[in-house]
């Protein structure tokens, strides 16, 4: 949107766009906030669907056309393929009877919007919003509760959380249905992530009663959040009203065994003591279990602490129900979970002898961390029902007790070692893929002299998964700062050849690949159990068309950690060179399930496996999901809009790859395209020169 900018302008989208609220925050239920500017369209879709602004038409909209503006409200700016829109909401329909009900859903709703019609662009290659002319209620919370910390901005965020996504909107299709109620449960996550900060912002700063009332209003929305209730519990005993502090602990008691059968968790116990000891003339403690840290430890990023990687306890998995095999099962899945996260090079993880000994239900997370060392605790829970299985993990970081990810699995139970393997690997791959995430977040904070090397190396990661040449050139800067300052480091030299291999193969077209593979065989020396080792070795010897040395180092790399994602996505590209691109796009894949925090480029991997194989639609939608696209991407967009009859969407991709690349060589380029089958290779650059890419469009000729 033209008036929200990235991260940094997080002041300006809360100044511009939200109403400033009179007296406390917290003491004010919060209302439907003015979204509106003097030019700007409003499109609400938190509570009722409703659009507003100057020149808004007031023709009632039918509901699929309000089920199409919604879905291109969640994707701002990007053109949606018309086979996409009929797909969800036209699966019934003949193929032309499905375009001709989407034509008619569109005149629909722009004569719903009068004026504003051409908010909607349409053209051969899909529909999009002019995200420079809409404001998305939707789209501004999730960014404005992504980034908010203090009480004024946690609040702000709460008012723009005006009701459910689409309330009241009747059933459209089995498939729209479904993607509402996923867009449901994300942004009700989120909302009930905002609460939970609020909750402890407030009580931080001293307002009591603010807290009250926003940690009642998390348990109307989920009553059975014993955390939310010790937080209520601690606030009335703050406030030295210790009877409704014990009324709340019978309120939660007559819930948990009612629903679950299950009594109170330890903590919650002590916590009631603390309580009762208070009322009968003892001291209640200022801080304790239930409630957040001090504000100080809120988001302070730690400077790298030996032993320089981030370290890690699994604790047993707590179990919900009386049945004994969920016990066993639990503690099967956290068994599994550190052997998975132990293959991982760039974690300390602590055994399970010492990390079983410690549970969420008795130790606070800070406790933990500071008797075991580590900064990480991944826990979970276990619960067994008929032919039903629920698994719930969580990953927290020990020093300010925020919870960084969670995940609920659930499962019926068939061959239940094949799901207790499918599961670990699962929370493994997110857990470790938020982890990268968080370190290379802390390491920003630092100028680069003052890291060490595992924070340079988070850091230059998440430069290296921005497909642009300055990103890249910064992940060099911290590469190559890592292997001065840790020499014996293998992970900082396979990183740097792989970093440099990328830079020289996606920007420069053209180069000596060789020359990478001593560092490669360097890391490796250092390290033969280095997976991205293995990785850059790889990637090199298949650019140099010597694919069985290739192939055993992705296999060799995948037999240390078959959980690395960027090495399952290459031995996916691999693959496909190899005349194997069907195998390929699943082991890609399988590294985008694995980490859900995986760089966008990973979908222009998947898109040149389809293009591959001539799925010319599948591949063009996974190449409009990658954000900031790198100059090349056009160039296959190009070829897969000819080859679906779209030369007006293949003529603006050909443009667009000349704007970013004027002197783009197509013969260099033909280079870079290691195939082992020949004719592969023919069918695939068949596609590439029917766009006509060997020359600029007419209008940059000159």
């Amino acid at each position: 949107m033209a008036f929200l900018p990235g991260l940094g302008g997080f002041d300006e989208i809360t100044l511009r766009c939200v109403r400033e609220a009179d007296g406390a925050p917290s003491a004010r239920k919060p209302s439907k906030v003015d979204l509106r500017s003097d030019n700007a369209l409003t499109l609400r879709l938190l509570g009722p669907f409703a659009i507003e602004g100057p020149g808004s038409g007031d023709k009632p909209m039918p509901r699929k056309a309000q089920a199409m503006l919604a879905y291109l409200a969640r994707r701002p700016g990007v053109s949606v393929p018309r086979e996409t829109l009929t797909a969800m909401l036209w699966s019934d329909s003949e193929e032309e009877q499905a375009r001709a009900s989407l034509r008619t859903a569109l005149s629909s709703l722009r004569k719903s919007m009068g004026p504003v019609a051409d908010v909607v662009e349409a053209s051969n290659a899909g529909i999009r919003i002019d995200d420079e002319r809409i404001v998305i209620d939707a789209d501004l919370f999730m960014r404005t509760a992504r980034h908010a910390e203090d009480v004024d901005a946690l609040t702000r965020a709460t008012e723009l959380h005006s009701g459910a996504f689409l309330e009241g909107l009747p059933a459209v299709t089995a498939a729209f249905d479904q993607w509402v109620e996923a867009e449901r449960g994300t942004i009700r996550s989120q909302y009930m992530s905002v609460l939970l900060r609020l909750t402890d912002a407030l009580f931080e700063a001293g307002d009591t009663e603010g807290a009250v009332a926003t940690a009642q209003k998390l348990l109307s929305e989920d009553p059975l959040q014993e955390h939310v209730h010790r937080r209520l519990i601690r606030v009335y005993a703050k406030q030295r009203r210790f009877d409704a502090a014990l009324k709340q602990f019978d309120r939660l008691r007559s819930l948990l065994d009612e629903e679950l059968g299950v009594q109170p968790e330890p903590p919650t116990m002590e916590l009631v003591r603390e309580v009762r000891r208070a009322r009968s003339g003892g001291q209640s403690k200022a801080s304790g279990p239930g409630m957040a840290p001090q504000a100080s430890l809120r988001g302070t990023p730690e400077l790298p602490r030996a032993p320089g990687r981030p370290s890690i306890a699994v604790l047993p998995f707590r179990t919900l129900s009386k049945d004994a095999e969920a016990g066993f099962f639990g503690d099967g899945i956290a068994e599994d979970v550190i052997v998975e996260l132990s293959r991982n090079p760039d974690l300390l993880v602590v055994a399970r002898q010492s990390s079983f000994r410690f549970s969420e239900e008795e130790d606070t997370p800070e406790e933990i961390g500071e008797r075991l060392g580590v900064r990480f605790l991944l826990g979970g829970s276990v619960r067994l029902a008929n032919d039903r299985l629920r698994v719930t993990a969580h990953l927290v970081r020990c020093s300010d007790q925020r919870e960084l990810w969670a995940e609920r699995y659930d499962r019926d139970i068939e061959d239940i070692f094949e799901i207790q393997a499918e599961i670990a690997r699962s929370v493994t791959g997110a857990a470790v893929g938020r982890i990268v995430e968080t370190e290379a977040n802390a390491a920003l904070e630092f100028p680069r002299d003052r890291l060490e090397g595992f924070a340079l190396i988070s850091r230059g990661l998440r430069h290296m998964n921005i497909p642009e040449l300055s990103e890249f050139d910064k992940a060099l800067e911290c590469f190559g700062h890592a292997t001065e300052v840790a020499p014996q480091n293998a992970r900082g030299w396979a990183l740097l050849a792989l970093t440099r291999l990328y830079r020289q193969w996606y920007f420069q077209i053209e180069g000596n690949m060789a020359e990478l593979i001593p560092l490669g065989e360097r890391a490796v020396a250092l390290d033969p159990r280095e997976p991205r080792a293995h990785c850059v070795l790889g990637v090199a010897r298949m650019l140099e068309r010597d694919f069985d040395r290739a192939a055993h180092h992705f296999e060799a790399g995948l037999a240390v950690n078959p959980n690395d994602d960027l090495l399952l996505t290459e031995y996916g590209r691999f693959l496909m060179y190899d005349d194997r691109p069907e195998e390929g796009l699943q082991r890609i894949r399988e590294g985008m399930r694995l980490n859900p925090y995986h760089p966008n480029w990973y979908w222009g991997m998947q898109g040149r496996c389809l293009h591959t194989l001539g799925r010319f639609s599948e591949a063009r939608d996974a190449f409009l999901r990658m954000r900031n696209p790198p100059f090349y991407t056009y160039a296959y967009l190009a070829a897969c809009h000819l080859a679906l009859g779209d030369g007006e969407a293949a003529q603006a991709a050909h443009a667009s790859l000349y704007r970013l690349k004027p002197d783009f060589d197509i013969d260099a380029f033909r280079t870079i395209f290691p195939y082992r089958n020949p004719e592969t290779a023919k069918r695939f650059w068949a596609t590439m020169v029917a766009a006509g890419l060997d020359a600029p469009p007419q209008d940059l000729q000159n």
